[in-house]
């Protein structure tokens, strides 16, 4: 018996017995997939049509099967290889329609890195020699977690990026495209920006009344992220910060930057527009570790997303420890 079912006695035995070895390892490899038709009733579709465009395939097929060989080529080697790329396939639909497959990548992804040693946290990147003045550099601090962010160095006023690149992206983000719009923006960011509806709703929450803002714009924002940072010991409930000002502040000083080498900006309008940052950051804050909280709190609430806010923490972490740090380095008292 076992011969006989090793040993099909017809031409369309044969084929329809290597047919069925591959459904069977797809079958296994994919599982069920709702919606998707059933893969018997595919295989017997495309089976008919390969059968009526070459009459003489099952033929065909016994031949090579009883040769053993394929134009010079093991043909158990090849149907192998054929059903093994039938069960891939079938295994990345099924992964596509789940959602599974972006994850597969990104943790493929982040264990490549790992394993490059590249996935080593954020690194506090700066310039080979600085040529900036202790004032500042101590300017330039508040730029920090963005220079981080965008692996940029935190003691060096020059950028890789190229002119045209910053000009898209602020004409883009603001609608920036002269002198005048900047100074809007600074403007904006410094009085309203994506705090004010922030620092509302977080008066709300400590019983408080809102001196401006729509405090139900951001009220379940501000809940989701408060109870994060708290719940994940970045801060407590009673160092929770009362502002999400920094997260526009750092931006202030960051866009100085970009907007002088827009051309838009003269060098010392640059860094008038990061004391503008540095004046107000003082003003409601009494040191770095207020600051980078209230920065990460500001980021996660922007667009309520906690992932936000955890890479913000990361960022301001490494800035609160790392010795090489301009947090570590500079006081915050002037």
């Amino acid at each position: 018996m076992a011969n006989a079912k090793m040993k099909p006695q017809s031409p369309e035995e044969i084929a329809r017995a290597a047919q069925e070895a591959a459904l069977e390892r797809m079958r296994a490899m994919m599982g069920s997939i709702p919606g998707m038709p059933d893969m018997g009733d595919m295989q017997a579709q495309i089976m008919a049509q390969m059968q009526a465009a070459v009459p003489d395939l099952a033929e065909i097929q016994a031949q090579q099967a009883a040769m053993g060989t394929l134009g010079g080529v093991d043909a158990a080697a090849v149907a192998e290889a054929a059903r093994n790329n039938m069960a891939q396939a079938a295994a990345t639909m099924q992964a596509m329609q789940d959602g599974s497959l972006e994850k597969t990548l990104c943790e493929a992804n982040a264990a490549a890195l790992d394993w490059l040693g590249e996935d080593d946290g954020w690194e506090i990147k700066h310039a080979g020699t600085c040529r900036l003045t202790a004032e500042q550099l101590r300017l330039m601090a508040f730029a920090a977690p963005l220079l981080v962010y965008n692996d940029e160095a935190v003691d060096d006023v020059e950028s890789e990026i190229t002119t045209e690149t910053y000009r898209a992206q602020l004409q883009s983000w603001w609608d920036i495209t002269d002198r005048d719009s900047t100074l809007g923006i600074v403007q904006w960011l410094l009085h309203e920006g994506h705090h004010a509806d922030a620092d509302a709703a977080l008066a709300l929450m400590r019983g408080g009344q809102p001196d401006a803002g729509d405090p139900e714009e951001k009220a379940e924002d501000v809940q989701s992220i408060a109870e994060f940072m708290i719940g994940n010991g970045y801060c407590t409930a009673e160092t929770l910060p009362r502002t999400a000002i920094a997260w526009d502040l750092v931006r202030i000083a960051n866009l100085g930057r970009w907007a002088f080498h827009c051309g838009y900006l003269s060098e010392e309008e640059m860094w008038q527009v990061m004391q503008v940052a540095a004046d107000a950051a003082r003003e409601h804050f009494a040191s770095w570790e207020e600051y980078g909280r209230s920065f990460a709190f500001g980021r996660g609430v922007w667009h309520g997303d906690e992932e936000d806010c955890q890479t913000a923490w990361e960022i301001v972490s490494e800035l609160f420890e790392n010795e090489t740090s301009p947090w570590r380095q500079i006081s915050w008292v002037k």
